[in-house]
């Protein structure tokens, strides 16, 4: 009833294919690199939201007279999803209860609610996945998703802040950005763009940017000494922890004399655990909880959907001189990684592991990973 009428309903009545339509052109630098069917199934999930979203269009379309074709089973079910309204949400699994039975938590309101859906199992069947997205709807027991299953390998709670944030600067808390997504959830459906990428780790080691800012004044130097190393680029002075501020924690601070503020940065949460503890040594009051916490695969989806270059440290380039080479190795471009692999995939051979470990610099397991990741992807859209 909602696949084969209610969808082409609202399209004739208000147009809503070519609102998905204008909506998914802003991405089309996305879509086109996706499977058409899957760029369709979007449209169809963008549709049925506005149907039966919070004073979606269901609220009218129950008085409207094509509506009385229907039987008294599909009339009692659409006046259920009139009155519990359809959502997307970015979540977790905290439990399996049963097959295709999930017990989810919805990371930007911490709502709990029981999921059942088959695709997940089919998605988890394949891999782990850190974070969900998906549109849900009630089906009188538990909820269901609801055309396209987003899962994530490599995005956490503070990546979709991060994401959120900078598609919509204004947004400032989770309140902001549960609205956002309602009002228009297809900058959250092409974050599907990234979602077979990896964690990327080094020696078991997860990459990630962590960085926090504080209005202070200057720290004392002599405090420092014994800890860390120190640069002074004009009014900026780097003080690198000892040990922990290479490859790959890149564990360090940086003092601005002119703005007053102390910026704490580290590729590691080792690295920033044991930054800001040496900090508080040194008589420095940090929090061990960084501002941002970031992946390097969703900074990277996030510059190719929205189209720019995110700078997340101004003062690293002052340094830059100092890093060193396995820094450039390890850190290079995922997309070199994809680049070398695709061709031996097309060909049909396995990948030569020791030639990709001596080019990228990445480890074998997050190789192996990006490889099975890759051949999943391929056969999903063969399917």
């Amino acid at each position: 009833m909602i696949d084969s009428f209610l969808i082409y309903y609202a399209a004739r009545q208000d147009k809503t294919d070519r609102e998905a339509e204008r909506q998914l052109e802003k991405y089309r630098h996305i879509t086109r690199q996706q499977d058409p069917a899957w760029v369709n199934f979007m449209k169809t999930q963008y549709i049925a939201h506005r149907i039966f979203k919070k004073n979606g269009l269901i609220s009218k379309y129950l008085h409207h007279s094509a509506l009385k074709e229907l039987d008294a089973g599909e009339m009692a079910y659409l006046r259920q999803q009139a009155a519990k309204p359809w959502r997307f949400y970015f979540s977790e699994i905290t439990r399996n209860p049963d097959e295709d039975f999930y017990e989810m938590e919805d990371i930007l309101s911490g709502e709990a609610f029981l999921l059942y859906s088959p695709g997940t199992t089919d998605i988890l069947s394949q891999g782990n996945k850190t974070l969900w997205f998906n549109l849900v709807a009630f089906n009188g027991a538990c909820w269901q998703t609801f055309g396209t299953i987003n899962g994530y390998s490599s995005f956490y709670t503070d990546d979709i802040f991060f994401y959120a944030t900078e598609t919509d600067p204004a947004l400032e808390n989770e309140t902001d950005i549960i609205q956002h997504i309602e009002n228009n959830p297809v900058p959250y459906m092409v974050l599907f763009s990234g979602s077979e990428l990896p964690v990327i780790v080094n020696k078991n080691e997860p990459i990630r940017f962590n960085q926090a800012d504080y209005d202070t004044r200057p720290p004392a130097a002599e405090n420092l000494k014994k800890d860390f190393r120190v640069q002074v680029a004009g009014s900026v002075t780097q003080y690198s922890l000892k040990r922990w501020g290479g490859f790959p924690h890149f564990a360090q601070f940086y003092y601005d004399s002119q703005k007053k503020l102390l910026r704490l940065k580290a590729m590691t949460d080792k690295g920033f655990a044991k930054l800001t503890e040496k900090m508080k040594a040194a008589g420095i009051p940090v929090s061990p909880e960084p501002d941002l916490s970031l992946t390097p695969t969703m900074l990277s989806t996030t510059e190719s959907i929205l189209k720019k270059k995110i700078v997340l440290d101004e003062y690293e380039s002052l340094f830059g001189e100092e890093k060193s080479a396995a820094d450039k190795e390890a850190m290079d471009n995922l997309n070199e990684l994809v680049q070398l692999i695709v061709p031996y995939l097309n060909a049909g051979k396995e990948p030569d592991i020791s030639m990709l470990l001596k080019k990228t610099g990445y480890d074998a397991l997050t190789i192996k990973e990006v490889i099975a990741q890759m051949r999943q992807t391929i056969n999903r859209m063969q399917q």
